[in-house]
């Protein structure tokens, strides 16, 4: 094991052995799995690469700088943004230069949430339902590395220490991935997002194509026919129950697919399929990337797929 690693689990107060509740071999339907959700990522960050070579990205980052859109600094980050998510995009496509683009990916997401996103904040009224856009994408680069290693093939002498750091990671980010769905809970327990539930689906059609706008009002309708604070309540009741259920590994079963389609759902309605609709090429997240509860759903299909479900579940002590 790395000292990065055993740095970070003596900080975590883990004891440093791989946890039990995560299968030691990698079958061949997992080692499929874990190849096409690693594609389906690669995939959102060639489309990241595209979406920041819009002048959309370029215009958002002289307005963030102070600068004019064509001065040179915007220009050279601009450039920089798509190239640097053009090499994550061809490294998860080719599985190449994976451990390269993770630091990259590390660096790159946590500036972003830190330097531009001010680490997501707490403000329901302005639109916020979320930490941002940067976690889950960090969470889900952790754990697609971390897959993408359980699945090499290793000299036999290293494999076993390779297999238990790669666990290990695994595990630290359903335990992340939990308290980042207890956070998301906090947004969705808060009075104002319970009273201007609709609000916000309606403020999200704005800019999105007929067709996307017919499906949110459908959503919109039901949810006013129920209720809007009866469902924002049963929303934030289970972002609370998915938080639980991945920090203490229990119910895990039944709660990780429930987790997948429920972000399925919040992508397809309140972030309109998360795509660049604007005349600029707008997808409405921070960075112009595509987002955000797409990611959400990957990192539950994928844990779904380290936890061979539908097969029962045990906690790790």
């Amino acid at each position: 094991m790395s000292k990065v690693t055993e740095a970070v689990y003596r900080w975590l107060d883990f004891d440093l052995r791989a946890p039990h509740d995560i299968p030691a071999r990698v079958t061949a339907s997992q080692q499929l799995t874990f190849y096409g959700l690693r594609i389906v990522f690669g995939l959102i960050w060639l489309f990241n690469a595209w979406t920041a070579s819009a002048s959309a990205n370029k215009h958002a980052i002289a307005q963030f700088m102070g600068l004019s859109f064509g001065s040179w600094p915007v220009r050279v980050i601009g450039n920089g943004v798509f190239f640097l998510d053009l090499i994550m995009a061809v490294a998860l496509l080719s599985g190449r230069g994976m451990r390269a683009a993770l630091w990259l990916g590390v660096v790159y997401l946590i500036v972003m949430w830190v330097g531009v996103s001010h680490t997501g904040g707490f403000n329901p009224a302005a639109g916020q339902t979320d930490p941002g856009i940067a976690p889950p994408y960090l969470i889900l680069f952790i754990l697609t590395f971390a897959c993408w290693r359980l699945s090499q093939a290793a000299p036999a002498n290293n494999n076993a220490v390779a297999q238990e750091h790669a666990r290990l990671w695994i595990h630290a980010m359903r335990l992340a991935f939990g308290f980042l769905w207890a956070w998301d809970a906090l947004f969705k327990w808060h009075p104002y997002y319970l009273t201007h539930m609709v609000a916000y689906l309606t403020a999200a059609q704005d800019a999105l194509p007929g067709w996307v706008a017919t499906y949110d009002q459908m959503w919109i309708n039901v949810i006013s026919f129920v209720g809007p604070v009866l469902v924002g309540v049963l929303a934030a009741l289970l972002e609370t129950v998915l938080a639980w259920s991945l920090i203490t590994g229990k119910l895990m079963r039944w709660l990780l697919p429930i987790g997948g389609i429920y972000s399925l759902v919040i992508w397809s309605t309140a972030e309109g399929f998360g795509a660049p609709y604007t005349a600029l090429g707008q997808t409405g997240m921070t960075g112009n990337m595509f987002g955000n509860a797409a990611i959400y759903a990957l990192i539950f299909f994928t844990f779904m797929a380290v936890y061979r479900w539908p097969k029962p579940i045990t906690a790790s002590v």
